[in-house]
């Protein structure tokens, strides 16, 4: 039997550390290892051509972003490689939501795990964030960590 995947996507604010802490638990549970990505997005640049055809182009992040954003990710980590967890790091430029599933899939991951900030089902039911999005795409089962509830 495949050792089974978790993706934990975090953004690296402070509800990344509760979300990897119940992924650590869920992965103790499944014997499971975890993916934890990082998705950095572009940062659109408003390019004034006419005022009918503005445009706005996006723009990667400089990849020497990425080193601290790679030892961030390697420091939210080491708690559960503490526990006995298998924990690989992915740092990715792009748009969250199409990563997520892209990386979803090139890790065969068994489930998603999210963090939502606090809010309540109609919220999600409505609005237009990572998790609302990610709900709606699923093709595997999404575990939401609630927090500042």
């Amino acid at each position: 039997m495949a050792m089974k995947t978790l993706l934990v996507p975090v953004d690296l604010s402070d509800v990344s550390k509760p979300v990897l802490e119940k992924a650590a638990e869920l992965a103790q549970e499944l014997s499971a290892r975890v993916v934890v990505l990082h998705v950095a997005e572009p940062v659109a640049t408003y390019a004034p051509v006419e005022a009918t055809e503005d445009l706005v182009i996006p723009s990667p992040p400089p990849v020497e972003d990425f080193s601290a954003t790679n030892s961030r990710l390697k420091s939210l980590s080491e708690p559960l490689e503490a526990v006995g967890v298998k924990v690989e790091t992915v740092t990715h430029a792009g748009l969250v939501v199409d990563d997520i599933f892209e990386q979803a899939a090139k890790y065969h991951a068994d489930y998603i795990i999210l963090g939502s900030h606090g809010h309540g089902v109609p919220y999600h039911l409505f609005s237009k964030g990572v998790v609302t999005n990610a709900l709606k795409r699923a093709n595997c089962p999404i575990i939401v960590v609630p927090l500042g509830v």
